[in-house]
Formats: C-alpha cells, structure tokens, sequence
C-alpha cells in the first residue's frame, strides 16, 4: 500500500511539473504573439538596434479584468529605453479585432490597484519622484486618469 502511494506520489508530482511547464511555454508564446515575437519567453534578452546592444526584459501574463483572455505587461530593462526609471513599461491587451494592442510604452514601472473602471483595474505608473500618475481604461485603451501636477 505504502509503495502504491509513493507512485501515486510521484505522479502527480510529474503531472503538475509537466504541466507548470506547459503553462509557462504558453506563457511565452502569448508574450511572443503580444510583441510581435520581438520578446519570446517571460524573461530573458533581445537585440535592440536603437541601443546598439542587448536588452534585458521581463513578461507577465495576467487577467486583469478576469475575462478569461490573457493581457501582457513588458519591462526593458535599462536607461537607453527606460530613460530614469531604468524599465521601458508596456502593456498588450488584445482587442476584438484579434489584434494585441500596447497601451503605454514609456518608461515607469507598474503596480495594478484595486479600484476598477469598466471592468479593468486602475494602473499607477511609477517611476523617479514623489508623484505617481494613475491610468484608467476608457473602454478602449489606458488614458491618463489622474496626472501630476506640473
């Protein structure tokens, strides 16, 4: 019995471990299909010829307005792109032409808030400084929601 166990064990341990790296090279496919296979897995390096030199980049797949269809952040890492934040922030969210739309592509980092507009969440931008801008969607895109004061 103890033996029928451990195998049973084991392969549910091989189950969920197949299927959390099934999961992730979905994952990675949905960020390549987001940027245009410019960005291919969740983490990684891509040429950027602006810079003239390699780029380090993060992904992550979320819902944010838990519709069951996956949005898409992006963060370069760097000041050639990411000015003096150091993280170039983009946003896919794909439309209902099918096609992946970006919503931000500046620099700043991300922190999703609880309030939500028309089913998506509130998203403050950070970066250097003590004022962090918050966008709100609109229906169709992220637009400025609350800017700082000039």
């Amino acid at each position: 019995m103890r033996q029928n166990l451990c195998l049973l064990a084991g392969s549910l341990l091989a189950a969920s471990s197949t299927l959390a790296g099934a999961a992730a090279a979905s994952d990675a496919q949905l960020v390549s299909e987001a940027t245009g296979g410019r960005l291919t897995a969740l983490k990684g390096q891509y040429y950027e010829e602006s810079c003239s030199a390699a780029q380090d980049y993060d992904a992550e797949v979320v819902d944010l307005n838990q519709d069951g269809q996956p949005e898409v952040f992006t963060q370069i890492h760097g000041i050639c792109l990411g000015g003096g934040a150091g993280v170039l922030l983009e946003l896919y969210i794909k439309g209902r032409d099918g096609q992946w739309h970006g919503q931000f592509g500046f620099p700043g980092m991300y922190n999703v808030l609880t309030t939500k507009h028309q089913g998506y969440p509130d998203i403050e931008i950070g970066g250097p400084g003590t004022c962090f801008p918050v966008w709100r969607w609109n229906g169709q895109s992220y637009a400025l929601h609350k800017p700082c004061p000039l």
